[in-house]
């Protein structure tokens, strides 16, 4: 691991930054992300067998594959790191993921990695904790020990996600069964309130809450099935679903795993190289970066994230639905902030309605009488991560007490090769559209954790698209 850079936007309130203006601030507080070991080779018009574009999970792991089969491959990669939608950053003098964190032994691929690789976890105890603390709908603030709920929060979970197991029958295959499609239209929220008599107002609370900060948005705004999908995974249960989710990542952050992918097989990086236009002929492709050089391949791997498809000249054309789904984006653009408290608050999960700034607050550590917490909120015209002002009136929901110290979040809708946190699809999206993403078109492999099959979303299913993606070309190169 390179060395940690200290983090510039962390400890005093900051006013809006453009969207320019936070990629070149964030650039500051990289951990590593692979960039030590990238090569900046490669002349205009040097040809490769494939060339990938993005160097997230998908795409690191699409490299390794390439490499194996003894493709001549290179990573495009438009940022100054490795990483994609995570990327671990120093907070607080210790490594911090602010991108995608949590991993669990349900998500397959990613677990295999582990396992091969070694890697030492580290557990966020607020995911286990027995104190909840819920700023409830009608502004009060209740404190309830989850040993004595959790039957009945159990309940109310299952109650909101009904009869999954026939929903989704095979739950790494999203198109094995029909049955989705008859609930595809119906949002979180619209399913929450079909069952809402059922369930007592602080269950219904939690719930509402909860699957806010899993859809990373209001509940109004993403599909229900897509929470079923994170219910079914682990093994329908709530109980696994929060583990899966939350509370288990790697103790030296996500960079941890993506360079141990990574010196499998060294493959060739540049940094610094945003792509502008794709272009299929009959004897390859060409890639024209946005500094105007052209590179051609044999076949493109694009890991491009759904938000920002519609971004770039392809030739020919993306296909009606590929491009609808882009314009439409996904529903993840919530908000992901560190936070510091002065005192110990021990360890604690807070919840909270979809409409709050912060839906779910919890425990990371404490450590020199001060309290860490990670909190998630679904929008940020409702909270600037990093404006201490902003972050403690929301901490407040849960702690009228509290001060906060510093506080440290990205903001990945301001980032322009993200557009968005993780993938979660509108109403619609799985039957219009998803299918079609994962189509290749002539000589162009799209893969995309946004598209996966199982944890889609997940660094599982970005590493699940890189092992596929990988395939697929040796397939269309053999």
């Amino acid at each position: 691991m390179s060395e940690v850079s200290r983090p510039s936007l962390s400890e005093s309130s900051q006013s809006s930054l453009t969207r320019r203006d936070f990629v070149i601030a964030a650039g500051a507080v990289t951990v590593g992300a692979g960039s030590a070991t990238s090569l900046q080779a490669a002349e205009s018009g040097r040809d490769y067998d494939v060339i990938i574009l993005g160097g997230g999970f998908c795409g690191v792991t699409a490299a390794r594959e390439c490499q194996r089969a003894g493709l001549r491959s290179v990573i495009l990669e438009a940022r100054n790191r490795l990483g994609g939608r995570t990327f671990t950053a120093d907070f607080m003098g210790r490594p911090t993921d602010m991108g995608g964190t949590w991993v669990h032994w349900s998500q397959p691929y990613v677990w295999t990695e582990i396992r091969r690789h070694g890697l030492a976890l580290h557990e966020t105890p607020g995911a286990s904790a027995d104190k909840i603390i819920v700023h409830t709908s009608s502004d009060q603030i209740e404190t309830l020990s989850y040993a004595k709920i959790s039957d009945r929060l159990e309940k109310a979970v299952s109650l909101y996600m009904g009869d999954s197991r026939t929903l989704l029958p095979l739950p790494h295959d999203p198109f094995g069964s029909d049955a989705y499609r008859s609930v595809d239209q119906i949002s979180s929220a619209e399913r929450l309130a079909s069952v809402a008599n059922k369930i007592p107002p602080v269950y219904r609370d939690l719930v509402d809450g909860y699957m806010a900060s899993a859809g990373h948005n209001y509940c109004e705004q993403f599909a229900w099935i897509e929470m079923v999908r994170w219910y079914v995974l682990p093994g329908h249960n709530f109980a696994d679903m929060n583990d899966a989710a939350g509370r288990y990542h790697f103790r030296d952050g996500t960079v941890a795993l993506l360079s141990a992918i990574q010196s499998e097989t060294h493959p060739e990086v540049r940094l610094h190289t945003p792509v502008k236009r794709v272009q299929q002929d009959a004897t390859g492709v060409s890639v024209q970066t946005a500094g105007g050089e052209e590179l051609r391949a044999r076949a493109v791997i694009s890991t491009i994230p759904l938000n920002v498809l519609k971004d770039l000249e392809w030739q020919p054309e993306l296909s009606a639905a590929q491009l609808a789904a882009s314009r439409m984006s996904h529903a993840g653009v919530g908000t992901k902030v560190h936070v510091v408290l002065e005192g110990d608050y021990g360890s604690l999960f807070g919840m909270a309605p979809s409409h709050k700034a912060l839906n779910y607050l919890v425990t990371e550590d404490v450590a020199d009488g001060h309290t860490h917490l990670v909190g998630f909120g679904p929008s940020r015209d409702l909270l600037n991560v990093n404006d201490i002002n902003s972050v403690q009136q929301a901490v407040r929901l849960f702690l009228p007490d509290a001060k906060v110290l510093k506080t440290f979040g990205y903001e990945w809708v301001l980032d322009p090769y993200s557009k968005g946190t993780w993938c979660t699809l509108r109403q619609g999206m799985w039957s219009r559209y998803l299918r079609e993403l994962q189509q290749p078109r002539g000589r162009v492999i799209f893969a995309s954790a946004d598209w996966a099959n199982g944890w889609r979303g997940f660094i599982d299913g970005a590493i699940e698209q890189g092992l596929e993606a990988g395939k697929r070309v040796r397939e269309l190169l053999a």
